[in-house]
């Protein structure tokens, strides 16, 4: 769909991944890594059958059941379960007269559906990651593995007799009101009993204790970073004080912030990344807001360039390495408060004027000066995640290297033509030969560019406001805050 033209954000998304794995930007609770395993094994208990049209219906009731029970029950906390909207819509009369699911869930083209997904959030979301952590078995009809087995007979346990109205309303597709307040106080996802066998064994899918796996030292890692912030000042879910600490290393009330271990290492050289492709989306929107108001024939490109840097960069003949090295002595060198006009810009879709578009090329000569010497390990870091053929903002600072010489607007206009109208290139032309898909921002055809398509841009979603959920459902955070358990997962664990 073109929602990353340059290609710097994959870089970005790469990093996160292997910082969050198994928990993503759409499995939104912990209880339905219980909940959907034990789904699984009660199709495998009531229905031997491996017809997956037969499993899907079964599981898009079980999830719209979830749902609308979880709401009948208590709206607190019933935030980012599948089929909510849906669920909200039917919640009041649902709990007075009962509802009939099936014109809902058993033919997903109608318009009454409440998800379009053939296997629903389910499928779109969870199954994927069930699959990859071998909790569920890689099929259209999957079975539980040992694993998926334990935490489904674990959840069995945590909501008790309450199994049979669920088996009677998955068979039926109906429930009475009664049925739906029942279900949703057993099996609602803020609701994990403590001390449960349930509780225990996701938090040890969490955290880890004792796994020395990639994912779950580095998940584990993640966990105790997020966790030690927030006791220290960082309020619960507030992910621009997240990044800000894991980037300059400083608290909100300005203390210096510097735990063990190469995961907050991990954390900077994801902003670093952020930082940067924000920027150069921001000169992407520059040059086509550009053509599109002054050349809708089309121009060609490095005079376009050449107007756009022009016109935000004031008249020097500071070399780019002197006027990096100045900008770094001004009250300008702050990543943070150089990005907020970008942002603003970017997130209207509309051309930046020339003092947003300093803003960006500001913020590339901080953060070339910041890690032009590879301090604190963001290259390296960026560079080995990226690959060899990855867009990167190492990409970007290694093309401001080789420029460092030349005249500050030489050096940018090396930028820009590099990673903005060539990359971008590069990248829709591969999307078009291999998926068939147009995703240019603009043409270049006999040396001009032309056909400029403004976009709207931002930070990409580190799934850290996910992961800040789902630390709530395992209670180590709470209205407070930290809870004592989560104190004691600090005290008990360091980050690497």
């Amino acid at each position: 769909m073109g929602l990353d033209p340059l290609g710097l954000q994959a870089t970005s998304i790469r990093i996160y991944q292997s910082l969050v794995p198994n928990i993503t930007n759409i499995t939104n609770r912990l209880r339905y890594y219980a909940y959907f395993p034990w789904l699984v094994s009660l199709y495998e208990k009531l229905h031997h059958s491996d017809d997956p049209a037969k499993f899907a219906i079964f599981m898009r009731r079980g999830e719209a059941l979830y749902a609308l029970a979880t709401l009948v029950d208590d709206l607190e906390g019933s935030d980012g379960l599948g089929g909510s909207n849906w669920a909200s819509q039917h919640r009041e009369t649902a709990r007075t007269d009962g509802i009939d699911f099936r014109p809902f869930t058993d033919d997903r083209t109608s318009g009454k559906t409440y998800l379009q997904a053939p296997r629903g959030n389910y499928g779109v979301a969870y199954a994927p990651t069930l699959t990859e952590m071998k909790w569920l078995t890689e099929s259209s009809v999957p079975v539980t593995s040992v694993r998926g087995g334990a935490i489904a007979s674990a959840f069995a346990g945590s909501i008790g007799q309450i199994v049979d109205e669920i088996e009677a309303v998955l068979l039926s597709g109906k429930a009475t009101g009664k049925q739906l307040q029942d279900i949703g106080a057993a099996i609602h996802p803020a609701k994990i009993p403590g001390q449960s066998v349930e509780l225990a064994v996701l938090r040890d899918f969490l955290i880890g204790t004792g796994d020395t796996s990639k994912d779950a030292k580095s998940r584990r890692s993640t966990i105790w970073l997020i966790l030690d912030l927030y006791r220290k000042g960082v309020a619960p879910g507030n992910l621009n004080d997240l990044r800000q600490a894991f980037y300059a290393r400083r608290l909100p009330n300005g203390h210096d912030y510097q735990p063990p271990g190469e995961t907050i290492d991990r954390w900077r050289a994801y902003q670093a990344n952020e930082y940067g492709q924000v920027a150069l989306a921001c000169a992407l929107n520059g040059l086509i807001g550009l053509q599109r108001e002054e050349y809708p024939s089309g121009v060609e490109p490095k005079e376009l360039i050449r107007q756009v840097v022009g016109a935000a960069l004031p008249a020097s003949n500071q070399t780019w390495s002197q006027w990096a090295t100045s900008l770094a002595a001004t009250d300008d060198a702050d990543e943070t408060a150089l990005i907020e006009p970008v942002l603003e810009n970017l997130a209207t879709g509309e051309r930046p004027p020339a003092e947003t578009m300093l803003s960006a090329l500001k913020l590339l000569g901080m953060l070339w000066i910041r890690w032009s010497k590879n301090d604190g390990a963001v290259r390296p870091i960026i560079a080995r995640i990226a690959g060899a053929d990855g867009r990167s903002l190492d990409g970007i600072l290694r093309t401001l290297d080789l420029a460092q010489g030349q005249t500050a607007s030489d050096a940018l206009a090396a930028v820009l033509l590099k990673h903005v109208v060539i990359d971008h290139q590069i990248i829709a032309g591969r999307k078009l030969s291999t998926a068939g898909t147009f995703t240019y921002h603009f043409l270049v055809e006999d040396g001009l560019l032309s056909e400029g398509l403004l976009g709207e841009y931002g930070y990409t979603t580190p799934r850290l406001f996910n992961l800040t959920r789902v630390l709530r459902d395992a209670g180590y955070l709470d209205s407070n805050g930290v809870t004592s358990d989560g104190e004691a997962f600090l005290e008990q664990h360091q980050p690497l």
